[in-house]
């Protein structure tokens, strides 16, 4: 049976004649109300974010803290792509064919190992990752590689890696990304 969506006060719905164009990712989000009941606080799409040398990235949740609760579901809505030790980002990427080389972000570090942008970098978080559609390879800087498809799971443990897009079409991923700590 299926039950329909009870909405808290404030949360807007989608319209149905919404035209796509790009990323869109529906989120719900749940809360606690002045009471500590739960409640939906937020049923929207979020737009995803053009990045060049990659694709696009809807940024669902960022935090650069652990949560505590009861809260009232806000995405805290934390800079960057990459969080601190700690902190959370949950992104939906859709990459294109090819290489994905992005230009660095301080975060990532390139070093003399790979001193250009071939898309070989490491970051100092944990990446669960699961591909929803396309074909992916992720190759270490050894050259082992391995390639990916949809419903598979990668664990990333701050290596240095770069990703490839397999064939012509885009491929989506979805990671929750934990800051870490690098010794």
């Amino acid at each position: 049976m299926k039950t329909k969506l009870q909405l808290s006060k404030n949360v807007t719905m989608n319209k149905p004649d919404e035209k796509r164009q790009g990323m869109k990712v529906l989120t719900v989000v749940t809360g606690h109300d002045a009471k500590g009941r739960a409640v939906f606080v937020r049923d929207q799409k979020v737009d995803g974010t053009p990045i060049p040398g990659l694709g696009e990235l809807a940024f669902l949740w960022n935090a650069n803290e652990p949560a505590t609760y009861p809260n009232a579901g806000n995405n805290p809505a934390a800079p960057g792509i990459f969080p601190p030790v700690g902190g959370i980002r949950f992104i939906i990427g859709t990459y294109l064919p090819g290489v994905i080389a992005p230009e660095p972000t301080p975060e990532m570090h390139l070093g003399r190992r790979h001193p250009r942008n071939d898309g070989f970098h490491r970051t100092d978080t944990t990446d669960f990752g699961v591909l929803l559609s396309g074909n992916m390879a992720l190759e270490l800087d050894d050259g082992a590689e391995v390639v990916l498809s949809p419903g598979d799971v990668l664990i990333e443990n701050g290596t240095w890696h770069r990703w490839r897009v397999l064939g012509d079409v885009p491929a989506t991923l979805a990671t929750f990304i934990i800051g870490a700590q690098r010794r």
